[in-house]
């Protein structure tokens, strides 16, 4: 036992650190491509012709609450060239309305109302692609309807992507605070993409590493067209992932930022909704397969539960390397935390997270087999259709 918790300890030193610093480091600042390249420079409208034009993509269901703020702080989006083109899939609330109505006082957005849903499609997948083919900008950004942009946002991440010759790039916007447990979770979600998608190795040519952020994807509109749009990812859930793996597997180079001063969102309303909110993602994102989620499971147990409980069933020798592991992920935890309001206060609930994380994979994982499928934007997907349209 001695042996093989300095196993488990090194193991996730070199799973971790790199990747924690990463989510730390890699974080795109206001307009900070401005300066180094003067051929980007600002006109005296505001806009610089220089850089490429960018088609905002916001499909919506059943999202009145959020929507008109979401559109009114892309709208105030300085610096480049941009359209907006708002989808209202298949709502039964207000959505629809209020895309309308702020259509009518704003001409850089179009409103598409999507009324049916085409065999072989997932709601939201198809609004993305169906926006996509109407689209006019040199690049798309898909993006939700809830997410806070500052007025810089897309002029910084536009320079980047130009600057750094990307064909995807996703962000990943600061999460609103909401009671602890809730933060503990989220901050836990935080660091497991971190480490489980190695966000460190994105920019390289590593086959296995690429991610998606729904909340700000950003492709360059010639290459993903080329690729098929949303065709190959049509039925595949995970779709911003997918996107990404997407577009690196054909070739494309990726980046992967961390946007807190750009932007924003309140990832679920409560604890029990960032739950539920992984009730159709959670069993995807392991292929739909038992053996993958147990597997996920027995290393959760083996690297964040057990460790936290050996000193308690084994001696202080057998029990050293897990209790290192311990401390190391209680620190990898806190440098996350600690960029939350009132982070501090949850640093000790790192064990709270993984246990709720586990469990949220579970309920997902047996609501998916029970019913035999997924329910989203109130369609139901069998679950053999979905297995089918796993995009790998």
């Amino acid at each position: 036992m001695f042996w093989f918790g300095w196993i488990v300890f090194t193991v996730v030193t070199c799973l971790t650190i790199p990747a924690v610093i990463a989510l730390t480091v890699k974080q795109l600042k206001p307009c900070q491509q401005r300066l180094p390249d003067a051929s980007l420079a600002i006109g005296s409208d505001g806009v610089s012709a220089a850089l490429p034009s960018v088609s905002v993509i916001v499909p919506a269901r059943n999202e009145e609450a959020q929507i008109r703020n979401g559109l009114t702080t892309l709208l105030k989006s300085t610096g480049v060239k941009f359209e907006i083109i708002a989808v209202d899939d298949r709502s039964t609330d207000a959505t629809g309305r209020i895309m309308d109505e702020i259509a009518l006082i704003d001409s850089r957005i179009h409103v598409i109302h999507v009324r049916q849903l085409p065999e072989g499609w997932l709601g939201k997948n198809h609004a993305m692609h169906v926006a996509a083919e109407r689209a006019t900008g040199d690049l798309l950004l898909f993006t939700d309807g809830d997410i806070i942009y500052e007025p810089c946002a897309l002029e910084t991440a536009v320079r980047h992507f130009v600057h750094h010759r990307l064909k995807h790039l996703c962000l990943l916007p600061r999460m609103l605070p909401g009671s602890i447990f809730e933060n503990a979770v989220v901050t836990f979600f935080g660091l497991a993409f971190a480490v489980g998608m190695q966000i460190h190795l994105i920019r390289t040519r590593w086959p296995l590493t690429y991610a998606g952020v729904g909340a700000f994807n950003l492709v360059d509109a010639q290459f993903y067209r080329s690729l098929g749009g949303h065709v190959p990812i049509a039925m595949d859930i995970l779709d911003d992932v997918k996107l990404g793996k997407m577009i690196k597997k054909n070739g494309g180079t990726s980046d992967f930022q961390t946007a807190p001063m750009l932007l924003a969102v309140r990832w679920q309303p409560s604890l029990w909704g960032v739950v539920t909110g992984l009730e159709k993602n959670g069993f995807a994102s392991l292929n739909y397969s038992v053996p993958q989620l147990l597997t996920v499971t027995f290393v959760f147990l083996l690297t964040m539960i057990f460790p936290w409980v050996s000193p308690f069933i084994l001696t202080m020798h057998d029990a050293s390397g897990y209790v290192a592991t311990a401390i190391l992920w209680h620190l990898a935890f806190a440098s996350i935390a600690v960029q939350v309001p009132g982070g501090l206060s949850i640093i000790p609930l790192f064990p709270i997270g993984a246990v709720l994380m586990v469990f949220a994979f579970w309920r997902s994982a047996i609501m998916t087999l029970r019913q035999g499928g997924v329910r989203w934007r109130d369609s139901f997907y069998p679950l053999s259709q979905l297995r089918q349209g796993l995009y790998s």
